[in-house]
């Protein structure tokens, strides 16, 4: 049996068991409440990652523990699953495991925010390039063509 990967977890806390579970598909923006989504279509993301849930809990300071052999079980293609220890409720406005998942929601989207664009920006810059213009284009045609 593999053991699970600790990231943000003391020595002191190990059973895990207690922890609360966390599946990707209820932080999923594509998934229907029927399909397993908890929280409002605001605070989603599309298509999360547990590494990306795992970075979010490590950002809001939360312990947690990523379990990448376990599968969701409404959705076998989903795999992998976050157990969370949830925070005290005097040291941090996160009271529950609804309210935590929205701050979650909130860190995906910054993160997902954070890593997109990037490869947005390197797509469209092959596509739309600020100096293209017709004439030089038309330049281009003409000199090729003259080879030819």
């Amino acid at each position: 049996m593999m053991k699970p990967e600790v990231i943000n977890a003391n020595d002191d806390s190990k059973d895990y068991s207690r922890w609360k579970i966390i599946y990707p598909n209820y932080l999923n923006k594509k998934k229907k409440v029927k399909e397993g989504r908890k929280i409002n279509l605001n605070y989603c993301v599309t298509d999360p990652s547990v590494d990306e849930i795992a970075l979010a809990c490590k950002e809001l300071k939360v312990q947690c523990v990523v379990e990448k052999n376990k599968y969701y079980p409404r959705d076998w293609l989903v795999e992998g699953r976050i157990r969370i220890k949830m925070p005290d409720a005097e040291s941090s406005n996160i009271y529950s495991k609804f309210a935590l998942m929205k701050q979650i929601g909130l860190k995906l989207q910054t993160i997902k925010a954070n890593v997109e664009p990037t490869v947005a920006g390197d797509m469209l810059g092959n596509v739309i390039n600020p100096r293209f213009n017709a004439e030089s284009a038309k330049l281009d045609i003409l000199f090729f063509a003259h080879f030819l």
